[in-house]
């Protein structure tokens, strides 16, 4: 098929149906928070460990560094529990247009998640993930990490409980039902009287993991220049402290179009 087919420009007709292929992110920080469709039937026939499994979190971290690994270049990746959150701060693909980066990184980490799966799991399944928009200021970027953080915190504690709850022999229906409502002081002594501390779990199940970009310099015969590695930080600072706040800021300051590491 000869190539000026596939450059033909669009029929009038045709571009006036598509309605939001136009729509634009707005020209400021823009999250987009990708949720897995229907994981607990994924985990259940990945057979993963309760109440966490490294490995089907080690699915979702290598579907996220995909969208790096495309040159789609996000500022940063936040993973914890089935979501992935995706900050493009200072660029966008695709001339910012929803349709195309929802359904293109969607597709992406789908994809992704299914390969790695078979990798990891050594068994085929097809996954989905949706994607959504949280236009988000620059100022406000570490606040809605912290948001997310909070929520994985909460997460990790009713995942633990609901677990005990059904290794004592509760239905997972009598099991969500008890925990309905309780508050976190509640579940933490639900725990603590069975030896479990919430508080000396693994860092990345209750804080997650950031995925980004830092920068290392490569010596060559006469001079060193600067590269750049993908890298997990598994061990993660809460985002609302000092440290946290702090460790945000220079991933995106290293994110920065044109960045210079030592700025």
């Amino acid at each position: 098929m000869p190539e000026s087919f596939w450059n033909h420009p669009p029929n009038p007709a045709q571009a006036k149906s598509e309605v939001f292929s136009t729509l634009q992110v707005p020209p400021d920080n823009s999250f987009f928070r990708l949720n897995g469709r229907r994981f607990k039937a994924v985990s259940e026939k990945l057979k993963t460990e309760k109440p966490f499994d490294k490995k089907f979190a080690k699915c979702l971290i290598s579907s996220g560094k995909a969208i790096f690994q495309e040159n789609i270049n996000p500022a940063l990746i936040y993973v914890a529990s089935d979501e992935i959150n995706v900050l493009f701060a200072y660029i966008a693909p695709f001339n910012r247009r929803v349709e195309k980066i929802n359904s293109v990184v969607a597709g992406m980490v789908s994809s992704a998640f299914s390969l790695n799966a078979l990798k990891l799991f050594g068994k085929s399944l097809t996954v989905a993930f949706d994607s959504r928009i949280v236009i988000t200021p620059e100022q406000k970027s570490v606040e809605y990490l912290n948001w997310r953080q909070m929520d994985a915190w909460r997460n990790h504690n009713n995942a633990y409980a609901y677990w005990l709850l059904r290794q004592l022999g509760r239905t997972s229906k009598d099991a969500a039902k008890t925990l309905r409502g309780m508050k976190t002081e509640e579940l933490h002594q639900l725990l603590f009287q069975r030896g479990v501390y919430l508080a000396k779990t693994p860092t990345w199940q209750r804080r997650g993991v950031l995925v980004y970009k830092q920068p290392y310099a490569k010596k060559l015969e006469t001079h060193s220049v600067t590269r750049w590695r993908i890298r997990e930080n598994w061990n993660l600072p809460v985002f609302s402290s000092a440290d946290g706040k702090a460790f945000v800021q220079r991933v995106l300051q290293w994110a920065k179009p044109h960045r210079n590491p030592e700025e």
